[in-house]
């Protein structure tokens, strides 16, 4: 990344989101006329004489050439083409691509082996040849690619359904990058020519990228993405500033499952359930994960205008907002399976329960405001408390296996660092089951 004397590193974890929220504080800074916004851009903007005029893309500008970049859509492409960049940074090392996508190379577990070979059809090479590239995954979803002797297979396995791919030759060199796989549950697969490094895949109408990919042995994944409809995609490789336009006509079929574990429908016929399988069906970027399985969770009203609720699949929670400030990425998966490589989401793990934090009350498409949520195991567990240095304890609503904690001053909760908030998880006698320290510890 450039860098001048009068440049700084991008901030750990940054994200689009939170530049933009920095560029929209800015503006405001800078027509109420106060003297540090005004030296920034004097330094940086030059040109930007007039508070008056000062306007949301010349602070984004601002924000850019601060972090060593000549323009705002540079800024977005490095964050795009490298989510591992030194805007990510965290402890031990930087979040790459693989491990959000739990990347293990030439493995796949064998029973998925089996499940997918028990799909195949005379179409398929035959199964006994399939080699496995790599696995990945994300929210509940696991993707396999096989070479095999008339090319790559993939796969996609949930829970209950295996999807499986047609095989497709490799790319040659100069090819570029082409989609050969897609699914009902958002993931994008396909083949890559040998120069290719690095793939973002993205719809025309959005303006940000929506699925980092896997490369490697002449494939591309990307578990769980997004639903490809009938503007196409772009496939941009290599961090180009210019993506490729595929459109829908010269993309193949949506992919159909095959469902080899059946398993009833949540059996339970309040509104709550409707309404959450409704909700989950409906999700779009990225799909949710077999909508029907999912059990409502706890739920509550984080302020006047935003309600929360939760449910559980199995490992994963997901929890939607609902009122004028609902987030537009709403609902949103939290994998609690164990994650390969050095950097993971914040979680803390306990034997009976295991807990993570959710941010609400969006303003400007950020947020400081949190909220613990998380999986009760042991069925045992009757009350969770949040219990906290010299305050008063927080008691967690339970429900479907979740629980919520919720509250105003848990703002400025750290993540790590020395113990000044536990977990404490009773049984229903009052017994102390578990003490968990809510801070993560290195």
């Amino acid at each position: 990344m450039p860098t001048t004397p009068n440049t700084v590193l991008l901030p750990g974890r940054a994200s689009l989101e939170q530049l933009k929220k920095r560029a929209k504080d800015l503006r405001r800074a800078v027509r109420s006329q106060q003297p540090t916004a005004l030296a920034l851009v004097a330094r940086h903007a030059p040109e930007s004489r007039d508070p008056v005029e000062f306007n949301l893309d010349t602070a984004q500008l601002v924000i850019a050439r601060l972090h060593g970049f000549p323009s705002w859509p540079r800024l977005r492409q490095h964050l795009a083409a490298h989510p591992g960049a030194p805007g990510d940074q965290r402890r031990s090392g930087t979040r790459k691509v693989e491990d959000f996508y739990r990347l293990r190379t030439g493995w796949a577990s064998t029973a998925d082996v089996r499940r997918c070979a028990a799909a195949s059809t005379r179409a398929h090479p035959d199964p006994a040849d399939w080699q496995p590239l790599f696995t990945a995954g994300r929210n509940g979803i696991r993707v396999i690619a096989f070479g095999s002797p008339n090319g790559v297979v993939f796969a996609e396995l949930t829970p209950k359904r295996v999807t499986l791919s047609q095989p497709a030759a490799g790319a040659s060199a100069g090819e570029g990058a082409s989609m050969t796989f897609h699914t009902e549950f958002g993931t994008i697969a396909g083949v890559v020519a040998p120069e290719v490094d690095s793939l973002v895949v993205e719809r025309p109408a959005d303006r940000r990228p929506l699925g980092w990919t896997v490369v490697a042995d002449g494939v591309f994944v990307a578990p769980n993405a997004f639903l490809v409809d009938s503007t196409g995609l772009v496939l941009r490789t290599d961090g180009s500033p210019k993506g490729e336009l595929v459109p829908v006509a010269a993309l193949p079929a949506r992919a159909t499952a095959v469902v080899d574990r059946p398993a009833p429908a949540v059996e339970d016929p309040a509104p709550a359930a409707e309404e959450l399988t409704a909700v989950l069906a409906a999700a779009d970027a990225p799909p949710i994960v077999d909508p029907e399985q999912w059990r409502p969770g706890a739920q509550a009203d984080l302020t006047p205008h935003e309600r929360v609720r939760l449910g559980r699949y199995g490992k994963l929670l997901v929890w939607h907002t609902t009122g004028d400030r609902a987030s537009i990425e709403d609902p949103f998966v939290f994998d609690f399976t164990p994650q390969e490589g050095p950097v993971r989401d914040f979680t803390v793990v306990g034997k009976n329960i295991a807990a993570t934090r959710m941010y609400y009350d969006f303003v400007d498409g950020a947020s400081g405001t949190i909220a613990v949520v998380g999986l009760v195991e042991d069925a045992h567990i009757a009350s969770v408390v949040l219990r906290r240095d010299g305050m008063p304890d927080l008691a967690a609503r339970i429900t479907g296996g979740t629980f919520l904690i919720a509250g105003p001053d848990l703002t400025d909760l750290p993540e790590r660092g020395p113990v000044t908030a536990v977990l404490v998880a009773r049984d229903h006698s009052g017994n102390v089951r578990e003490e968990l320290p809510y801070q993560e510890q290195d």
